[in-house]
């Protein structure tokens, strides 16, 4: 064999062990998910979020695993663990068991925890008092016909939400007017905002402020504030769902009527779910007023639709508003129903 063949040998040896090397490393380093039909996949794992484990490979990218599958979860490093209590655990593997979910640290010392009890794994850092997440919404709707009929339509609407690990800012608004052969037939709007503290994960207490403004109904403006209790059932990226209400004063200011001022109960519901994930979400908001001494004075809005993520947070939806004031003023419709599609943006 002469020299030229040796070396090239010796280098494809080189190759083949270094490869070899490598590719042990990356498996010893890599996080493993032992799953209950026993099959196993390396990767890494990224969160653990309402049930689904987001776990990264290098073959499929990032796929999505049920944690009732999983017999077991090995770490190369240690996860962050946070419980329902917000108590936190770093641990290295986690095994679920008859009698729990048995965690084990790096020392090796175990500790058996229900699986109730764990409400993230790899929390988003604010969810550990670690920052802030801002998250929002922006859609509009235009519509402009000429020919038999000249009509222009308006229609926009907004929310955000400023999330710490104990307390939230919730804000959001609309706007719509509308003018038919040069005749204005709707123009109405209303802005809201809302703080919630957090006692526990899931219970809070808080205080709402918004106002509202309709002129067909001869509303010019009617204001909303009030002390809250609420509780959030889900907060995740599948699913989203909380409720919250208390006692209002509200202060209602016409065109024609007189004016007045009331306590009433109010309440809110808000409420998300992805059908298809990342491809169609499910909400539903509402939000009304109701006057103790006078029932026939109920005043809520709902939105209904659905959202249709399409790339880069650019979102598609569909939605139908309905809106209702119990005991309107004579000549005004007690329910109006709108019917959107709009284009957006969220983040």
């Amino acid at each position: 064999m002469n020299l030229c063949k040796m070396f090239e040998v010796r280098l494809a040896l080189m190759t083949l062990l270094c490869s070899a090397t490598l590719l042990a490393g990356f498996q010893t380093m890599a996080d493993e998910l032992i799953m209950k039909d026993g099959s196993r996949l390396l990767g890494k794992v990224l969160k653990e979020d309402d049930g689904v484990v987001d776990f990264e490979t290098s073959y499929a990218g990032t796929i999505k695993v049920k944690w009732s599958e999983i017999s077991e979860l090995i770490a190369d490093e240690p996860m962050t663990v946070l419980l329902e209590n917000r108590e936190t655990r770093a641990v290295t593997s986690a095994k679920n068991t008859e009698a729990g979910v048995v965690l084990a640290d790096e020392s090796g010392t175990t500790e058996t925890i229900p699986p109730s009890e764990i409400a993230y794994v790899n929390p988003e850092p604010w969810r550990v008092g670690k920052g802030m997440k801002w998250s929002g919404r922006m859609n509009v709707d235009l519509n402009y016909e000429r020919g038999n009929s000249d009509k222009d339509e308006y229609h926009g609407d907004w929310e955000t939400t400023f999330r710490w690990r104990d307390d939230r800012l919730k804000f959001y608004g609309d706007y719509e007017r509308e003018k038919s052969n040069d005749v204005l037939t709707d123009d109405n709007w209303r802005i809201n905002g809302r703080y919630d503290h957090f006692v526990t994960r899931k219970f809070f207490y808080g205080a709402t402020l918004g106002m509202e403004h309709d002129r067909p109904a001869d509303l010019q403006r009617r204001t909303i504030v009030g002390p809250l209790i609420g509780y959030e059932f889900y907060e995740s990226t599948a699913m989203n769902f909380d409720v919250a209400g208390g006692p209002m004063y509200v202060n209602e200011e016409f065109y024609e009527e007189d004016n007045r001022d009331y306590l009433a109960l109010g309440w809110a519901v808000d409420f998300d779910r992805f059908l298809i994930p990342e491809r169609v979400q499910f909400y539903h908001r509402h939000r009304g007023l109701l006057e103790p001494g006078d029932t026939d004075n109920l005043v809520w809005d709902a939105w209904t639709g659905f959202r249709f993520p399409i790339y880069a947070g650019i979102v598609a939806s569909t939605e139908v508003l309905i809106e209702y004031a119990g005991g309107a003023n004579e000549g005004v419709d007690e329910t109006d129903k709108t019917y959107n599609v709009k284009l957006g943006y969220q983040w």
